[in-house]
């Protein structure tokens, strides 16, 4: 990326203040089903996916395609997930990401301040501070979350085998979400984080069903998850399994980008989840590593590099018979259906887009390293 594609990138970030403010404004007409809103809310995202194609913002632009298309009872929701999304990418500056959740303070009908939220970093720290300041418990903070997103309370009692087929066991752990019935159609899933956007495309790629949110407390969530998923990740787990337990070229991953600060933000991620990460620069350097540096479990390549691209180095991977079946994971900032097919049909493993959601990205290579070893 020039100096000047990303000062371009630096000032739409900014310009997105104003795309959030003119979201939050609608959000009590939304709430009232007002027509006006809806098609004002849809236009918004139509605006906002063309010029996050535009300046380069992959995931932003399949999100406010959502928002865009979606139906007039799925619309409040999915426009509070959108201004979720904004505050992430204007925050995209390496300092750490605040959680937003206006949609819980909201739906427990307690005023908007600023601070209530204030050092909270996921969903349980947020409905553990709502909860308490509203005097509500998680039962009918529950109920008053649906109401307010137009949803409903989720019954956790008898999850469907042929629905937890249809998800990774990381993804339902890495997003804490438990599938509990599906049709031809759709998959009905409890979350307690019902604006998430990303995990619901993230869902309906991997499903081929359209995603139905429920909504469920996530202590709630933690106790059906602890006891289903064996090794699933729980809030007092710890991050790194134990030496002991691993396969060690399994969990050394080779990462692949040209961008220090990309291979940078890659490697923090694995290394809290327990990998080894080895980095290069460009397709020739990774090559010179993984004959060098012993045996790898996993590459992340980044898409467009110097001297080999991540397209190049599959080629180069599948010619030698040692790592004719090493799994290949691309990272890439096109919005590219055609490119994103020729990737699978060159035997990438599976393909990732920028800027990285960290609990997907992490999922995507616990299941891609999964299957693998099946």
């Amino acid at each position: 990326m020039t100096r000047d594609r990303a000062e371009l990138q630096r000032w739409y970030r900014q310009a997105m203040l104003g795309r959030i403010d003119e979201l939050q404004s609608l959000l009590t007409a939304l709430q009232a089903a007002d027509a006006v809103a809806f098609d004002e809310a849809r236009s918004i995202g139509k605006a906002l996916r063309g010029s996050g194609a535009t300046f380069g913002f992959a995931t932003l632009t399949a999100v406010a395609t959502v928002v865009e298309t979606s139906a007039d009872e799925a619309v409040l929701r999915r426009v509070e997930g959108l201004i979720s999304e904004l505050y992430a990418l204007i925050e995209d500056d390496g300092t750490d990401t605040i959680y937003h959740a206006e949609w819980l303070v909201r739906a427990a009908d307690l005023p908007l301040e600023s601070s209530l939220l204030d050092g909270v970093e996921d969903a349980k720290g947020a409905w553990s501070r709502v909860s308490e300041a509203s005097g509500l418990d998680s039962r009918l903070l529950t109920h008053a979350v649906a109401r307010y997103l137009d949803l409903e309370a989720a019954d956790l009692e008898r999850p469907s085998r042929s629905a937890l087929s249809l998800v990774p066991e990381a993804l339902m752990g890495a997003g804490r979400v438990v599938p509990l019935k599906e049709s031809s159609t759709s998959i009905t899933v409890a979350t307690s984080e019902p604006t998430s956007l990303p995990m619901e495309l993230e869902l309906e790629r991997l499903t081929g069903r359209t995603p139905i949110f429920v909504v469920a407390p996530p202590e709630a969530i933690d106790a059906v998850l602890t006891s289903m998923l064996v090794g699933a990740e729980t809030p007092s787990a710890p991050v790194r399994p134990p030496t002991d337990e691993l396969d060690v070229s399994e969990r050394r991953v080779l990462v692949v980008d040209d961008e220090a600060s990309a291979r940078l933000y890659i490697r923090s991620l694995l290394e809290r989840r327990g990998f080894e990460v080895v980095e290069a620069a460009d397709g020739v350097e990774a090559l010179d590593k993984m004959r060098q540096d012993g045996p790898i479990g996993l590459v992340v390549a980044d898409l467009n590099m110097p001297k080999m691209d991540g397209l190049e180095l599959i080629w180069e991977l599948r010619a030698e018979r040692q790592w004719a079946h090493l799994p290949v994971i691309v990272v890439t900032g096109e919005v590219d259906e055609v490119l994103e097919m020729q990737l699978l049909e060159e035997s990438a493993d599976d393909y990732i887009r920028k800027p990285l959601d960290p609990r997907l990205f992490l999922a995507r290579v616990e299941a891609t390293i999964r299957r693998s070893e099946a």
